[in-house]
């Protein structure tokens, strides 16, 4: 929630001084402080400063972990003012108005003027307030998924919490005084549970994040219980770690959690209007299709030789299997277009079977445009976990037991876990790979599916498929 407090600021603030902006362009253009201009433009603006928001967070600059003054960070800025200046433009084009003779002139000051007030709005909020603004907390318990929190917001203090301390047993400061977790020495540790009022009044605490073996801990639900007249909030260590990463932690899978949590029945008016706009987005994929068919066949078939196409088996909803379209990026080395002699693997970082032209196309995420054939045919979905092989599902499931619940929704063309890393090669990673589906499944809204194509706009804009 404090989050989100925090982007809302952020949002309101850039909208501000973007009208501050627009103002002080009609004052540099007419050199004169009453502009009565201002209130007619300002209301026409206001589409183009919603874009302007819109194109802000696609380059990333609402998530509050990636907030740092370097020059990374403002240049994204300066990229997203050139492309809405672009786009003022061409509304201006398309949307003449009479109010002022030269719109453009105003639209190229607006934007120096705008968005560097923005850029310098930014360095102040990431200097002083992302970094002053935060919450203390202490852990009840101390876990490996403890451990991951620590170390996360001590290294990124733009999430805005502050570790005051932990509560444990002997057992969890003997864990802590491991050499792995040397940085965490100065977070102090209270064994004993009746000094929990003197660590919240000490360092102001406001709020406890609690493990599960400390819930079932009596005295320290007792402590807990009489710390909530001192207003010190409590939360339990699996909903904080899936606000914190937004992914489901591994120590919560079992089948009264999924039971719980993943309340499917309760989501059919929304994945009936997700048909709708899945249906709608594939004809303007296809249309993207017949307009660009004729160039990548051309520049696959001189590339390499081979097909055009390759088809695999895929498993889908419900577990059920189809077959998946995509353009061939690979060196045809076996039957049908394959690139696999030895059977079914994963493809590696640079692996060697990819195609001079397949590079860029996976890059760009282009071969993937032959998909909206399997959206079309009710398979695929725009949005949701990406569909693995088979002969992967049989391999994973029998390593994961819960692998199978991704298979509740439909596979999707783009899905949270393909934002958060493009490629998952192994174990290890197809498991975190599985934390952020099934994030992705509980959470699932309209709200979440906008984020998840605008951040998709901003890994196709980059070039940073694989």
């Amino acid at each position: 929630m404090y989050y989100r407090f925090k982007q809302i600021a952020l949002v309101i603030g850039d909208m501000l001084l973007l009208y501050v902006g627009l103002y002080f362009a009609l004052v540099l253009r007419y050199w004169q402080f009453t502009t009565p201009t201002f209130s007619d433009l300002s209301s026409q603006m206001i589409w183009l400063f919603i874009l302007a928001v819109i194109l802000l967070f696609i380059m990333g600059l609402y998530d509050l972990n990636q907030s740092r003054n370097s020059w990374p960070f403002f240049q994204k800025i300066i990229i997203a003012a050139i492309i809405w200046l672009a786009f003022g433009i061409a509304f201006f084009y398309i949307n003449p108005t009479k109010t002022v003779s030269a719109p453009k002139t105003i639209l190229l000051l607006c934007t120096l003027v705008g968005f560097g007030l923005v850029a310098g709005w930014r360095f102040i909020y990431n200097h002083f307030i992302s970094t002053s603004l935060k919450i203390q907390l202490v852990f009840a318990g101390f876990t490996k998924e403890t451990a991951e929190l620590i170390d996360i917001l001590q290294k990124e203090p733009e999430w805005g919490y502050a570790v005051a301390g932990i509560i444990g047993t002997a057992q969890d400061e003997s864990e802590l005084n491991q050499e792995k977790y040397k940085d965490f020495k100065k977070i102090i540790l209270e064994k004993n549970f009746s000094e929990i009022n003197h660590l919240i009044k000490q360092r102001a605490v406001q709020l406890f994040v609690v493990a599960p073996s400390m819930s079932q801990n009596q005295e320290v639900m007792k402590q807990m219980y009489a710390d909530l007249f001192y207003q010190v909030g409590v939360i339990n260590l699996a909903n904080f770690y899936e606000e914190i990463f937004k992914r489901i932690p591994p120590f919560t899978f079992s089948e009264s959690w999924f039971i719980e949590n993943l309340q499917e029945q309760n989501k059919k008016i929304y994945d009936r209007g997700r048909i709708l706009m899945d249906y709608f987005l594939a004809v303007i994929m296809s249309i993207f299709f017949a307009v660009t068919f004729p160039i990548i066949a051309l520049l696959i078939k001189i590339t390499s030789r081979g097909p055009v196409f390759i088809n695999q088996e895929r498993v889908g909803r419900l577990g059920k299997t189809f077959r998946i379209y995509k353009y061939r990026t690979m060196k045809s080395l076996g039957q049908g277009g394959s690139a696999e002699i030895n059977g079914p693997k994963f493809a590696a970082i640079n692996d060697p079977r990819i195609t001079l032209i397949g590079k860029l196309l996976r890059k760009s995420r282009l071969d993937e445009v032959p998909q909206f054939i399997n959206i079309l045919k009710g398979e695929m979905s725009i949005i949701g976990p990406r569909p693995e092989r088979p002969e992967f599902v049989t391999q994973l499931t029998d390593t994961m037991p819960f692998y199978n619940l991704r298979h509740l929704v439909k596979p999707g063309l783009t899905g949270w876990a393909q934002l958060q890393n493009s490629y998952y090669g192994t174990m290890e990673e197809n498991l975190r790979k599985l934390e952020y589906d099934l994030f992705y499944i509980k959470n699932r809204n309209v709200i979440l599916d906008l984020v998840i194509v605008l951040k998709t706009f901003n890994i196709l804009g980059r070039m940073v498929g694989r």
